[in-house]
């Protein structure tokens, strides 16, 4: 951990020495506040260095009931949903960046910390670190502050899964990971192409704390753009909150390898017991995961549609000691989210800044098994948002209306959040 924070210090040390030697040449700077992006610090003009502080508050009430058999039980709920401080920098001509995402509303205080490296004239970029990572699907690729739906998020976890829905609840979980991130881009004519490949711990939100697997996490995806890009991050957050001028499009295929998995989805460690391999020591399967996405934005309207698969692999996998009873798919169901999930959702922004927005998911188990982890699910979500100043000020209601069906129960659940948000 010592050796983390040294690194990230001696980098940002780096980049405010050249800044300071800059002032010293009298070289133009600038201190400018743009709504909903934060302060930005320009020192330089040929070789500058940029410092951006942004600041999230958000906070809400939550009205819940739950219907299972016969027992109903409602709840509520006044809470800070999300409040955040995000520092980033770049410096020497934009090839090195550095980012840093503090969250005072879970017990995780540092949520991203990472630093990179361009190079090849600026189309390919190497990342050490925590952020979000590139092989879940499009939407849990944005910072929860970007997301359509507001509510109540710890760690960069939706505790109830009415953020993002019944796809990101069952088959995502946190949205970072720690790791080696490489990226890279190119055109041909119109179209531009975005791949990445990754290796992550496999563990989550976990690079600042102990790690006990010894596997490891290898991913890639790649993101076609056949319109030509989107206005700054708008191809991977759900509202068109940018307007786009002209109809704009984008494809997008991750598919993950994460090897030894003790979570059910890979985004915590040690959670799995009762595995064994042939000499009887404790063990884990490998988990796998298939995303395709698909955005479409133009002058306010926006599309969302992804798919999400999630199965396992592993020889020689048993669940007792003396290797009598093996490890098959179906039994795996109880320890693992097998299964897939798609998540349709779609918004309109008007000029004066109130948004419609509604979203529609389905979770499909592999095995409709009683103890098996992921149950038939729908899920429905209708939402109204006001944006003022840009995107600095957003206040919004929502409702999501959950079926959840097992072999053996029926759960039907409304969850109702009333929220503003404030960037600074």
């Amino acid at each position: 951990m010592k050796k983390i924070l040294t690194f990230f210090a001696c980098s940002l040390l780096s980049l405010a020495f050249r800044a300071n030697a800059q002032q010293l040449n009298k070289v133009d700077s600038s201190l400018i506040y743009i709504n909903g992006e934060g302060t930005f610090i320009n020192v330089g003009k040929t070789d500058k260095t940029t410092f951006n502080l942004l600041s999230t508050i958000q906070s809400g009430l939550q009205l819940s009931q739950s219907d299972s058999a016969s027992n109903r039980t409602k709840s509520n709920r006044l809470s800070l949903n999300l409040v955040r401080l995000a520092f980033t920098a770049t410096g020497f001509n934009n090839k090195m960046s550095l980012g840093i995402v503090t969250d005072f509303s879970s017990t995780t205080p540092i949520l991203e910390g990472w630093v990179g490296f361009s190079f090849m004239q600026k189309k390919a970029k190497l990342i050490l670190g925590q952020r979000q990572t590139n092989t879940n699907n499009r939407l849990a690729m944005a910072d929860e502050r970007y997301a359509q739906v507001m509510g109540q998020t710890q760690a960069g976890k939706s505790l109830d899964g009415s953020v993002y829905g019944g796809l990101m609840q069952n088959f995502v979980g946190s949205t970072r990971e720690g790791g080696l991130f490489f990226e890279t881009n190119f055109g041909i004519k119109k179209w531009r192409i975005y791949p990445s490949v990754s290796i992550t711990s496999g563990e989550g939100q976990n690079f600042f704390a102990a790690q006990p697997n010894v596997g490891f996490k290898y991913g890639g995806r790649i993101d076609v753009l056949p319109f030509g890009d989107f206005i700054k991050n708008n191809a991977f957050i759900a509202h068109d909150i940018y307007r786009e001028r002209k109809p704009k499009l984008a494809v997008g295929f991750a598919a993950s390898y994460n090897s030894k998995v003790s979570s059910p989805i890979g985004s915590d460690n040690a959670v799995v017991t009762g595995i064994y391999n042939k000499g009887g020591i404790l063990d884990y399967a490998d988990y796998r995961k298939l995303v395709a996405d698909i955005i479409f934005k133009y002058k306010g309207f926006a599309f969302v549609g992804e798919y999400i698969n999630g199965n396992v692999a592993g020889k020689e996998l048993y669940t007792n000691t003396i290797g009598t009873k093996k490890l098959t798919e179906d039994v795996a169901s109880a320890y693992y989210n097998i299964g897939s999930a798609v998540n349709i959702q779609s918004s309109y922004i008007c000029n004066n800044g109130w948004a419609v927005d509604v979203r529609y998911s389905s979770v499909t188990p592999e095995f409709k098994l009683a103890n098996s982890l992921i149950h038939e699910q729908q899920w429905y979500t209708f939402g109204i948002n006001k944006f003022i100043k840009n995107n600095a000020v957003k206040i919004g209601i929502n409702t999501t209306y959950i079926d959840d069906k097992t072999p053996t129960i029926n759960t039907k659940k409304w969850v109702s959040n009333l929220a503003i948000q404030i960037l600074l």
